[in-house]
């Protein structure tokens, strides 16, 4: 019952959110909220070198920044034939290079009858992250990662680290990433790296005043000895 209140009260407090703060917007002052919105077309989803069988997948994010609170969603949905699907909410605070954040990722099957509400250790496909992140910015452009399952479908518990660094240039923008299973086995069934890769990302013209984001990642699974090859959009 105590984890159907988490679930209930992040939806509610995601859903307040977005309708008091588009009737803020209608106001000429100017509001110390913002609104975020994004589109991504992925030709297949891979999520810290898994595969999680979406070919190919689009991927909508919405989110409402106070200050340095950040609440929102994203999803991740298959653009052919039904089955597995995904949506996730999120709420994050920044202090400084750190931030923290708590994640309900929420996988659900939509062929089938599905509870967004059942939270109960043995039947739920909800996981709970806590998250940090550390990031150096613009004048040291290394992030840090730290990821941990403490509730949900992940009976281990498992713990993701992740190290990237971006590098920006005239051409493209590249970031070179690792990402290391240190306990559990939801991504690997023993501690291993499992996410090891890099993306770039470049901005096409498409008229004088129009341009598409476009990114390019080659991802490499070394505990799967899989690799991947993904091209997506952002609109």
């Amino acid at each position: 019952m105590k984890m159907n209140l988490i679930g209930l009260h992040l939806s509610i407090g995601l859903c307040l959110f977005f309708i008091t703060f588009s009737l803020s917007g209608q106001t000429e002052t100017v509001s110390p909220v913002k609104i975020s919105a994004n589109v991504d077309l992925v030709s297949r989803y891979i999520w810290r070198g898994l595969d999680i069988e979406h070919a190919p997948s689009i991927q909508p994010g919405i989110a409402v920044q106070w200050k340095e609170f950040k609440l929102g969603a994203w999803g991740a949905y298959k653009l052919t034939g039904a089955g597995g699907q995904e949506t996730d909410f999120y709420l994050s605070k920044t202090f400084g290079f750190a931030t923290i954040a708590l994640w309900d990722y929420w996988s659900f099957n939509d062929t089938t009858a599905f509870n967004f509400f059942d939270y109960r250790k043995k039947t739920t496909s909800h996981l709970l992250e806590a998250q940090l992140i550390l990031a150096g910015g613009n004048t040291f452009p290394v992030s840090f990662l730290a990821s941990y399952f403490f509730h949900g479908s992940d009976d281990s518990k498992s713990l993701y680290l992740e190290l990237q660094y971006e590098h920006k240039s005239s051409f493209a923008d590249l970031a070179f990433f690792a990402g290391y299973q240190a306990k559990g086995t939801y991504y690997a069934s023993s501690a291993n790296f499992v996410n090891v890769g890099c993306t770039l990302k470049k901005s096409i013209p498409v008229t004088d005043r129009l341009s598409l984001p476009v990114y390019l990642s080659l991802i490499v699974n070394p505990a799967s000895q899989i690799p991947y090859l993904v091209a997506g959009i952002t609109f």
